[in-house]
Parts: C-alpha cells; sequence; structure tokens
C-alpha cells in the first residue's frame, strides 16, 4: 500500500468504528487497484498510475463525512457495546432486576406514606425523583420490539421526563430553565446517538436499547 493511499485512507476513516474502518479500507482498496491497472493500461509509470488512482478517490474529508452519515462511528459503536453489556449483566443477575424493579415501587408508596403524614414537601420529591426514574428503569423490561412501539415509549419518556422537572420547578420552571437543559442534556446527546445508529443499522439488527 503506498503512502498516499494510507494517509488518503487515514482521513476517510477518522471516526470512525474499527468494523466500518475495515470496511471502507476493503472497499477503497479494490476501487484503487482497479483505478490503478486502468492507468497502467494506459501506458502510465507505476507512480503516475498510484498518484491517479488516489486522485480518483476523490477528496478524503468529503468522503470522510459521507462515510458518517452511513456508518456507524466510534462513539455509537461504543454506546452499543456498552448498552449490551448492561443488558447482559443484569439478565445474568436476577436479582438485580428484581431490585430495579422494586425501586419506584418503593419510591411510590414512600411518597404516599409521607403524603399521608403529612409531609406533602417531601411526598412531592419522591413523587418527582421517582416516577422518571422508576421509567427508565423499568424500559429495559418492557414488550418494546417494534419501531412503532419505540416510538410511543420515547414520546411519554420524554413527556414524563419533562412533565417531572416542570413540576419539581412549579411556577418558576421558566426562570430555571438553564437548570431544566442542564438537567435533559445527557439525556438528549444519548437519544440523538440513538437515532442516528437506528438510522444507519437495519431494525433487524437493533438491540433492545435501541428502541429505548
Amino acid at each position: 500500500m503506498t503512502t498516499e493511499l494510507e494517509t488518503w485512507l487515514k482521513q476517510a476513516t477518522r471516526q470512525l468504528s474499527r468494523d466500518s474502518a475495515a470496511q471502507v479500507r476493503t472497499e477503497i482498496q479494490e476501487h484503487y487497484e482497479s483505478a490503478r491497472e486502468a492507468a497502467m493500461s494506459g501506458g502510465s509509470t507505476t507512480a503516475q498510475a498510484d498518484r491517479s488512482a488516489v486522485t480518483a478517490l476523490g477528496n478524503a474529508k468529503t468522503a470522510n463525512c459521507q462515510y458518517r452519515r452511513v456508518l456507524l462511528t466510534s462513539v455509537e459503536a461504543r454506546m452499543l457495546r456498552e448498552g449490551n453489556w448492561e443488558a447482559r449483566a443484569v439478565c445474568s443477575r436476577p436479582w438485580l432486576k428484581w431490585m430495579l424493579l422494586a425501586m419506584p415501587v418503593a419510591a411510590l408508596m414512600a411518597a404516599i406514606a409521607c403524603f399521608l403524614a403529612g409531609a406533602i414537601g417531601m411526598a412531592r420529591v419522591l413523587l418527582v425523583g421517582g416516577i422518571p426514574i422508576g421509567l427508565l428503569l423499568t424500559a429495559p423490561f418492557l414488550p418494546l420490539y417494534t419501531p412503532s412501539r419505540g416510538r410511543v415509549f420515547r414520546v411519554v419518556k420524554w413527556v414524563v421526563l419533562i412533565g417531572a422537572l416542570g413540576l419539581a420547578f412549579g411556577p418558576d420552571a421558566l426562570k430555571w430553565s438553564w437548570l431544566l437543559i442542564s438537567c435533559l442534556w445527557l439525556v438528549a446527546r444519548i437519544e440523538w446517538t440513538r437515532v442516528s445508529i437506528r438510522r444507519k443499522l437495519p431494525v433487524a439488527e437493533w438491540p433492545k436499547q435501541l428502541y429505548l
């Protein structure tokens, strides 16, 4: 492999996942060899054919932008690995699964107890924190295995999250909007990455985390 081709490939595969980069390298190598052979058949020297073949590949930065739109990036691949690892960890530990399911129930019961005892403020805090956290904790165990169910769940999830934070701040929600945004930015970032992954992978290859 020539230095020019290797430099082109490094730029074109920047920020792609390992599998995506390997796929690109294989495809580009084939295009390169074809263009190189065509140039040599036309009377070009080896050096001229090498340069012509690399030139025929186009701009590496432009190619990299196009690849990142359709192939998994390193960040997306890492999110998939981490999500799959977490799912396996929960499934292999039944006690952890039941603990996660019990936490929102415990928060709801505690909120009811506080309300009956007259501790309205504490009951409100438990509800505001318990409902969205409970939704997120129980989501992996819900029967979400179709794109339509996943879309419905995500709409409900965002309504609950925004509603809970709005309830927590009450009439001052707009005043504290910067804090609301800071609370939700990580969830929004994860969701944005998942949107990109859903667009790139066929539905048949979606792990459970992509439906959430």
